[in-house]
C-alpha cells in the first residue's frame, strides 16, 4: 500500500497516469496559426452552452486521443474529475503565465475528457489528466478549457471508478 491509500485508490492514480499526455518535458510546442474555429458545436452538454470546435496540431499527443484532431473548448462546469489532484505549485504556476499570454497560449496541450452517455442519454464529461493544466484554468477563472472528447462507456468508466460509479442517467 501507498500510505492511507486503498488498493482501489492507487490502482485509481495508476490508471490517471496513465491518461496523462506522453509530452517531454524539454518539447518546444509550436503555435500553429492554422487553427480554425468552425461553426461545428460539442455534443449535447445538459443544458451547457454550445462550445466552438478548434482543429488545432499542437505536436504532442496522449494515448488516449492520439487519433483525434477536434479540441472543444468546453465548459469548466461541466466536467467531473472524481480523483483529487496532486498538484506542484511552480508546475501550476508556470501554466498560468503561459496561458495568459496569447502569444504562448496554444502551447498548452489541451485535456482528455471521457465522454459517457448515461443509460438515459445524459452526457458526463470526465476527467483523470491534466491536473495541473486543468487547475491553471480554474484559477484563471475561464469559463472553458480546450479539451479533446474521447467517447466511452459506462463499463469503461467503471475501470476507473469501480464501487463508486454513480447511476448515470
Amino acid at each position: 500500500m501507498h500510505g492511507s491509500w486503498s488498493r482501489t485508490n492507487l490502482i485509481l492514480h495508476i490508471l490517471a497516469i496513465f491518461f496523462t499526455l506522453l509530452v517531454d518535458e524539454n518539447k518546444s510546442f509550436r503555435d500553429d496559426e492554422t487553427c480554425v474555429t468552425s461553426s461545428d458545436s460539442l455534443p449535447s452538454m445538459a443544458g451547457a452552452p454550445q462550445c466552438s470546435v478548434s482543429q488545432c496540431d499542437l505536436g504532442v499527443e496522449s494515448v488516449h486521443s492520439a487519433q483525434i484532431s477536434e479540441v472543444h473548448n468546453v465548459p469548466m462546469r461541466v466536467i467531473i474529475r472524481p480523483i483529487p489532484s496532486v498538484l506542484e505549485e511552480e508546475k501550476v504556476l508556470s501554466l498560468i503565465e503561459t496561458i495568459k499570454n496569447p502569444e504562448t497560449r496554444g502551447s498548452v496541450p489541451p485535456i482528455d475528457i471521457l465522454w459517457i452517455t448515461g443509460r438515459q442519454g445524459g452526457d458526463y464529461y470526465y476527467s483523470f489528466g491534466g491536473c495541473h493544466r486543468y487547475e491553471a484554468y480554474k484559477r484563471l477563472n475561464v469559463e472553458t478549457i480546450p479539451c479533446k472528447l474521447v467517447r466511452s462507456t459506462v463499463d469503461n468508466l467503471k475501470i476507473y471508478l469501480g464501487g463508486s460509479l454513480p447511476d448515470l442517467l
